[in-house]
């Protein structure tokens, strides 16, 4: 593996049109993307004099790349037909110097490989990737990420175009930005120094309020003891001036103990993910963490690092796997709440917590900043403008500057630009459902997309009509990253303490307590929290909108919803009536790839799946017929066991056959459970 590199290459948007790939370096380099066919004939290239819009310096020795290689003699790219690419530098002496990737080739291939289909017959999907989340039973050691499984079949398959997958849809949750190991932060925050230069702070005060940006108005995560950001999200900090007072950061996250902070902790915490870089180990020894300062009582933090230590070292294992599938796959990526904090935007009163403190408000900027450069920027280059890239870049290499720091605030917070759709056969559609929620009650379940983000969804629908055959029998994916069509047992739990949260509020002593504090509708707020309440199902209206947007609007009859987050997976076949209108539906959702549910929780969804074997009907009660609608859910059985909910972890595989699922399967690396579709859900 070159040195070079601190992450990457990866494979990223991959169209008959264009081929994009992906890295980081800790030096800038001169680098050429060239896509050529077996025979080392070049197909096309990218070009040096384009380099400066494929390339962003964002720290001292911190350069991304989106390498963008379009086709030769204005043609396009081959499809199904196997593809390599290469990487050159030219360096300071004007030679062509090839990078050496021999180490991400398949069998006789000399570097990475790839291929365009002209239809989609198997994609990988995915969600939910803690490091240190693999199975902690004492039946077994920790399992492998199931993300390595995506590189044990590529490696059967490679050559095999009808069986090697085309495209990774990672739909959530790559990273855990509040739930991170002791012995991961101390290597991170280590490694955040070495790529940005610099020991980045984070606002206490508004700059509206104050201007003064020495340290008594900032905070300094390299003062905060491992194993102690928890008290500093929820502390009340004192600032310059005697009576002065900043706010908490609003954050609601339990497992936030080392939570990541600066936008260098979150891009050492990608680089590391992606598989890079051997030298980067944790700290595994606890006498070398307490030498390095463990937060009081170090009783705690030695009892999480022994809980995290097998499953952290087996994660660590499968990484250069990692790296090798994500050079050779297609791979798009689309953020949950853990990318950023647990219960991002869950309702309105978080949403307004986090943005009016700025120090929670910078963390979800350093987030979204990072997640710009590590995951977006490759899903589609033209969905972002140059004043969004410019921001960032300003921010991260410049000095401090309060209105800097505004700006980039509120560039990233205010972006409608993380969706973004693929021209496949059959289409493929990912949804923001994080950033553009609309709150009709700041204590409630929020609307998961609100009238604009439906109205993009039009917008990519059309766009992705306009030169491809799309027409009534046309079934798109769309990554929903919460189920859609849910695991009914479960969300009706959840509908149940809403209600009762609700009746209590309904009480008149309860109605003044939360009146006079101001916080009406604060007891079904906590509720919403404490549930993690952000299915589709807990807001009927949204959900009602959203479909009917799908079936009237676009005139979808079926679809596939791919979703991960909720930490098991199944498969479902459902259908939604309204209006003499029908859209059949196929619910594949794939959770968790390294986040297995403790033994209790894996109980209780078995007991809960016992309730779940019949088709269950979900309806709205009213006299009018316009208004009245019908989901019917089924979730399917799996044909090689009587499982219809898994908790192990897992990647999903979807296998297509002339533009519709046949079959979803749950990579787990030990017995693989099949699930068979029909042709006709509900």
């Amino acid at each position: 593996m070159t040195v070079k590199l601190l992450a990457g290459p990866i494979l990223r948007r991959t169209t008959k049109n264009r081929v994009c790939v992906w890295l980081a370096s800790a030096k800038f380099l001169s680098l050429r993307l060239t896509v050529s066919d077996l025979l080392g004939k070049s197909l096309g290239q990218s070009q040096l004099e384009e380099l400066e819009q494929q390339c962003v310096q964002l720290g001292e020795n911190l350069w991304i790349y989106l390498l963008q290689a379009r086709p030769s003699e204005d043609l396009s790219f081959p499809v199904d037909e196997l593809l390599c690419y290469r990487l050159d530098e030219d360096d300071v002496k004007g030679d062509i110097v090839p990078l050496d990737l021999a180490d991400l080739a398949y069998g006789r291939l000399k570097y990475p490989s790839f291929f365009i289909p002209s239809k989609l017959k198997q994609l990988l999907h995915g969600s939910c990737r803690k490091p240190h989340g693999g199975s902690t039973s004492a039946q077994h050691e920790p399992m492998p990420d199931a993300l390595s499984h995506g590189e044990t079949l590529l490696e059967k398959t490679y050559d095999d175009l009808a069986l090697r997958p085309a495209i990774l849809l990672l739909t959530g949750d790559q990273i855990y930005a509040d739930d991170v190991s002791i012995s991961l932060l101390a290597m991170l925050r280590q490694q955040a120094l070495a790529i940005t230069g610099k020991q980045e702070t984070l606002p206490l005060v508004d700059s509206a309020i104050k201007q003064d940006l020495t340290l008594a108005n900032r905070l300094d995560p390299s003062t905060i003891l491992l194993h102690g950001r928890k008290q500093s999200l929820s502390d009340k900090h004192k600032t310059f001036g005697a009576s002065s007072e900043a706010k908490d950061s609003g954050f609601s996250s339990g497992e936030s103990e080392n939570h990541l902070f600066t936008f260098g902790e979150f891009a050492t915490m990608y680089i590391y993910a992606f598989g890079n870089l051997p030298d980067w180990e944790p700290v595994w020894d606890w006498p070398q963490l307490e030498k390095l300062g463990v937060a009081s009582p170090s009783e705690n933090a030695k009892k999480a690092w022994a809980k995290q230590d097998a499953s952290l070292r087996s994660f660590h294992k499968t990484l250069p796997r990692i790296r090798k599938l994500l050079a050779n796959i297609a791979t798009y990526m689309i953020f949950d709440d853990h990318d950023v904090t647990d219960d991002w935007n869950i309702t309105g009163d978080w949403y307004d917590g986090v943005r009016d403190s700025p120090m929670g408000r910078r963390i979800v900027s350093n987030a979204l900043g990072s997640y710009w450069a590590f995951q977006a920027w490759g899903n589609d280059p033209d969905n972002f403008d140059k004043d969004l890239v410019l921001t960032i870049k300003q921010q991260l290499t410049g000095e401090d500057d309060s209105m800097i720091g505004d700006r980039y605030d509120l560039h990233t917070w205010k972006s409608r630009g993380w969706g973004f759709s693929i021209p496949t056969e059959p289409p493929i559609i990912a949804m923001d459902s994080r950033t553009q929620r609309q709150y009709e009650n700041k204590y409630y379940p929020a609307l998961l997309l609100d009238r604009y983000a439906l109205d993009w969804l039009r917008v990519e629908w059309a766009k992705l009509k306009t030169g491809q055959t799309i027409n009534a029998s046309t079934c798109p994916v769309i990554i929903a990253t919460t189920p859609v069509m849910g695991f009914s047992t479960i969300e009706l739990l959840q509908q149940l303490a809403l209600w009762l949260a609700g009746l209590v509020e309904s009480w008149k002593p309860v109605q003044l307590l939360e009146k006079l504090a101001g916080r009406e509708g604060f007891a079904t707020g906590w509720m919403v929290n404490t549930l993690d309440a952000e299915s589709w199902s807990s807001n009927k209206e949204g959900f009602v909108g959203f479909m009917d947007v799908l079936g009237r609007r676009m005139g979808i009859n079926r679809c596939v919803f791919l979703s991960g987050d909720v930490h098991y997976a199944f498969t479902a076949e459902a259908r939604f009536e309204r209006q003499n209108r029908v859209l059949q539906c196929y619910q594949l959702t794939s959770s968790a790839l390294n986040n297995e549910p403790d033994e209790k929780q894996s109980r209780f969804l078995d007991e809960a799946a016992m309730h779940d074997t019949d088709t269950k009907t979900h309806r709205n009660w009213t006299l009018l017929p316009d208004l009245h609608w019908t989901a019917k859910v089924q979730l399917l059985k799996a044909e090689n066991s009587e499982l219809r909910v898994v908790a192990e972890c897992n990647l999903g595989l979807v296998e297509f056959d002339n533009g519709l699922p046949v079959s979803h399967t749950l990579l787990t690396g030990i017995d693989n459970i099949v699930y068979r579709l029909t042709r006709q859900a509900g």
